[in-house]
């Protein structure tokens, strides 16, 4: 859930609201202040309005509990115990965004990114009528992805990346 703030300041409490704010971020903040602490995304817009700042702060939780819960009955929960198939496709976007990137600027993508993008392929496949003929060799790549992680092979994994790269592209553009 997304939590709102609006403030009008002059340009010389600027400063002390991005200090408060970096302590919103890092530590539980004052009543008045959204937390930050565990925000998925944070929105800051500041706009000069004849001489006044009006500040604009949304901030969005990390994740709703019931993405994180296994067992609660709530609406959002398909019938079959998995997560809605558009939150599961969002999850995976966002983790394979982050990896791609990584890998592409030469660095080691983050564990929990990986981590996370092989429980939600895991997942994916067990949805009936989305690309069922490519769940097979998608599984096999996921496999041959987390081998490849736990082996710290980098060029292995990298090629893997890219090949479920070109595997969600053809996916989504025959069955989108």
């Amino acid at each position: 859930m997304a939590e709102k703030f609006t403030q009008t300041l002059t340009r010389n409490d600027l400063p002390a609201f991005l200090r408060k704010l970096a302590d919103a971020c890092e530590f539980a903040p004052e009543y008045d202040f959204p937390d930050c602490t565990k925000a998925k995304k944070i929105r800051l817009a500041i706009k000069d309005e004849y001489g006044q700042l009006t500040v604009k702060l949304k901030v969005s939780a990390y994740a709703d509990e019931c993405e994180l819960c296994g067992n609660c009955e709530c609406e959002s929960k398909s019938t079959e115990g998995l997560p809605p198939y558009s939150r599961l496709k969002k999850r995976m976007a966002t983790s394979f965004k982050v990896i791609f990137k990584s890998l592409h600027q030469n660095s080691i993508p983050p564990e929990e990114a990986v981590h996370d993008f092989i429980t939600d392929s895991r997942l994916m496949t067990k949805y009936p009528g989305n690309g069922d003929q490519l769940y097979a060799e998608y599984n096999k790549l996921t496999d041959t992805l987390e081998e490849a992680w736990q082996q710290n092979n980098l060029q292995k994994f990298h090629e893997t990346v890219d090949a479920l790269n070109h595997m969600k592209t053809e996916c989504h553009h025959n069955f989108k």
